[in-house]
């Protein structure tokens, strides 16, 4: 079985804090740890970028899911590739936090249009992204919705479901 890697953007559908941005990580945490898929999401100034990994038909069918789902639209795929099967995400079927774009150059344009990503720029997202994972397993974040440092899945969705 193969191994996909790949990060997307997307634009959502309601404003930073909206319930749905629950609703999108607790099914992820539940879909995602029994589909062997790991991830990391941002919500970041008007857009979402997530990256996943994971078997590569696990992928293929997420994605068809996420293109279709009206919480956010113009899904831009950065990058696809395969990957070894041993995760850059581990310990996490789905990450959450908030981030600035405009640390990484790609925040929204005045106009609200997004700049365009090289494939290097696109795995400087990803390769952030994972390194933003590992800070947030260690020291936690300020988000509400993130992991707290030490909990483990099983205690965080429970945290997350009893908010929900």
């Amino acid at each position: 079985m193969g191994f996909t890697r790949l990060l997307y953007r997307s634009i959502p559908a309601r404003a930073d804090f909206d319930p749905s941005d629950l609703d999108i990580l607790r099914v992820a945490l539940r879909h995602n740890a029994a589909a062997g898929i790991t991830g990391y999401l941002w919500r970041a100034n008007g857009q979402f970028f997530q990256a996943l990994h994971g078997p590569a038909g696990e992928i293929a069918a997420l994605m068809a899911r996420i293109a279709a789902d009206p919480r956010h639209r113009d899904l831009d795929l950065l990058f696809e590739e395969p990957d070894e099967a041993v995760s850059p995400f581990p310990d996490w079927s789905m990450g959450y936090d908030h981030f600035l774009a405009l640390e990484l150059g790609a925040d929204l344009d005045p106009d609200g249009a997004r700049p365009p990503l090289s494939a290097g720029e696109s795995r400087a997202v990803f390769a952030r992204m994972v390194e933003a994972a590992e800070e947030v397993r260690r020291y936690g974040s300020a988000f509400p919705h993130a992991r707290s440092p030490g909990e483990d899945q099983a205690a965080w969705l429970a945290r997350l479901d009893a908010s929900a």
